[in-house]
């Protein structure tokens, strides 16, 4: 007899399996090697047994999405070989993984001898050999410059480790020890999500499982084409310029186009008339043009609706083969950031065309610092910083200073407390800079800076968003500040070139100022709360002068007070004209 169809036992399940994703999670974390690992730049997820996401993984949106391109690589080339205690290793970025340094670890999961989970753990690993330090750099033509590809291979068959393989990976790797640590790491997460899956097929049997598996990919289609209906018919069509090709040459402009297609219960996002590839590795490989879509789609759909393969089925992804979004092998695309960031930035902006009161501007941020070196008893080191600036102006709020974009989920901020501990390297200062936010009625995020000090000589590697086109303002709103970087600001206070991923050789004692580039505003400026525009003034994150040039609020110095009837003869003037120099406002200098 068919057992009648239980909403809440679907519902215990469904938060099970979240459980079993952050049991991964919290493996992963507590064992990894690399400062990267321990402040949340990985995720875990789970699919069952025909290799499809099931469920909410410890992910951001985007994570969860290549996650869902790479498994029909996985099940090509291993679907109906797999034993227990296999597991794959894979970081090619034409199959499925957005750049090599990112290396996932998939795990098939057996209960009483039958294939029923695959559970799936990866991490951006600080380095995977290749001819720049950290396989990330846009300043490569071809994949086989960026590092070691490892082509979806067996690192464990049977529980047995291949040895070959590790020994070949560590080989061609600048700091293997964390290089092996973070990917045992990994393991383990697998592991134990492969144990609390048998406990969980245990407690209620195998077709009550799968049974609640088919539910939540269903119940996760249904809701993302009811959430696809509240958009109204058509074409919603954002473009732009992105302006560097990889080599920070001058006077780029390749054109991007993005047109979004809205039928019914179905969405379309058409790349049709974006340039060619590039010769550098900006190119967006197609796995990540596709998870950039899911996440920003995944905006607008309820967050209780999983991130699973249910999900992606409205959505429809076109990115013509030779394009920036879709490049032919062997294109380089280790430094594929700075253009994800701007497609993501693209397909906000054209959601905001059809729904202008639901969706913000997104963040800025996801600014590195990659350092290199010695130590001085000769062993090697690598440490990766990220960091972001926050959200920009929504319809009905402000932005959210120095968090991640929306679709980043669990990234954090390295303490500074931890790269000083186990890297030759000093925090010297990390906070606001005043008068950086796009100023609206609803402001965007503030500018974050961030100085470090090197102790060691070594390489780096700056990788930067927004250098030369600001995070522009919505309904009315100003442009953000752009982003920049300062060598030794203290005292030669060398402005360092615009590009978005620029090399240097640094000597024990140098510092560099970055700035990661502030977010675009949402309204009129000159219809903020004048007592919103005097708490930022207040927290130091806009001066008088500022209050009184961007906002038409008069605050007395002194007192630090609304002066009301100055604000309301300025306000009265109107809005000053948007020029060239007013348009987005400067950063300020260390000194200033």
């Amino acid at each position: 007899m068919e057992r009648a169809f239980d909403p809440i036992l679907v519902e215990v399940i469904k938060h099970e399996l979240a459980a079993i994703t952050e049991e991964m999670a919290i493996a992963v974390w507590k064992t990894g090697r690399s400062a990267m690992v321990k402040t949340g730049d990985f995720a875990t997820a789970l699919c069952d047994g025909q290799g499809r996401l099931i469920g909410q993984g410890y992910a951001a949106p985007f994570q969860l999405a290549f996650f869902i391109e790479m498994m029909p690589y996985v099940l090509r080339k291993w679907g109906g070989k797999l034993s227990p205690g296999d597991v794959i290793v894979v970081n090619d970025p034409y199959a499925g993984i957005t750049h090599m340094p990112d290396v996932a670890v998939i795990a098939p999961a057996f209960w009483r001898g039958k294939l029923v989970a695959f559970t799936l753990a990866y991490s951006h690993h600080t380095d995977i050999g290749g001819r720049f330090p950290g396989g990330f750099s846009s300043q490569c033509s071809e994949t086989f410059e960026e590092g070691l590809r490892l082509p979806i291979l067996k690192l464990y068959d049977g529980g047995v480790r291949n040895d070959a393989l590790v020994e070949t990976i560590l080989a061609n790797v600048r700091v293997p020890e964390e290089w092996l640590g973070d990917i045992e790491a990994k393991i383990a997460g697998c592991w134990r999500g492969e144990q609390e899956i048998s406990a969980l097929l245990d407690k209620y049997g195998p077709e009550t499982y799968q049974s609640a598996c088919e539910y939540l990919i269903d119940y996760a289609e249904r809701a993302t084409r009811a959430a696809i209906r509240t958009i109204p018919p058509g074409e919603y069509v954002h473009e732009d310029l992105f302006e560097d090709d990889g080599f920070g040459s001058d006077e780029v402009a390749l054109p991007l186009k993005l047109t979004l297609r809205v039928t019914e219960d179905t969405l379309t996002a058409d790349f049709t008339g974006t340039a060619p590839q590039a010769r550098g590795a900006i190119n967006l490989p197609l796995s990540m043009t596709k998870a950039t879509v899911y996440g920003a789609v995944k905006s607008i759909v309820g967050p209780e609706v999983l991130t699973n393969v249910g999900f992606v089925r409205p959505i429809a992804v076109v990115a013509p083969l030779g394009t920036l979004v879709n490049p032919r092998f062997p294109a380089a695309v280790g430094g594929r950031a700075p253009l994800f960031f701007r497609v993501f930035d693209m397909l906000f902006r054209a959601l905001a065309k059809a729904l202008p009161h639901r969706v913000p501007i997104p963040g800025e941020g996801g600014d590195v610092v990659h350092f290199t070196g010695r130590r001085p008893d000769g062993t090697s080191f690598a440490v990766m910083d990220i960091f972001f600036g926050g959200w920009g102006g929504r319809p009905h709020k402000d932005g959210i200073d120095g968090v991640a974009p929306m679709a980043f989920g669990s990234y954090g901020t390295i303490p500074a407390e931890l790269l000083e501990r186990e890297y030759p390297i000093v925090v010297d200062g990390f906070g606001y800079v005043p008068d950086t936010a796009g100023a609206g009625k609803y402001r965007g995020s503030v500018s974050i800076y961030k100085q470090w000090r090197f102790l060691q000589p070594g390489t780096v590697m700056v990788r930067t968003n927004r250098l030369l086109r600001p995070s522009e303002g919505m309904a009315g709103g100003r442009a953000g500040a752009l982003s920049t970087n300062i060598l030794n600001p203290e005292d030669e206070h060398l402005e360092l070139p615009r590009k978005a991923h620029l090399h240097l050789e640094v000597k024990a004692g140098d510092r560099i100022y970055h700035v990661v580039a502030g977010s675009g505003g949402h309204g009129n400026p000159w219809e903020r709360e004048p007592e919103k525009v005097l708490a930022d003034v207040r927290n130091e994150k806009l001066t008088v002068a500022a209050a009184r040039a961007q906002y038409g609020v008069v605050i007395q110095p002194h007192t630090l007070t609304i002066d009301w009837e100055g604000t309301a003869t300025l306000r009265r003037q109107g809005v000053p004209a948007v020029t060239a120099e007013t348009a987005a406002p400067q950063t300020p200098s260390p000194s200033s």
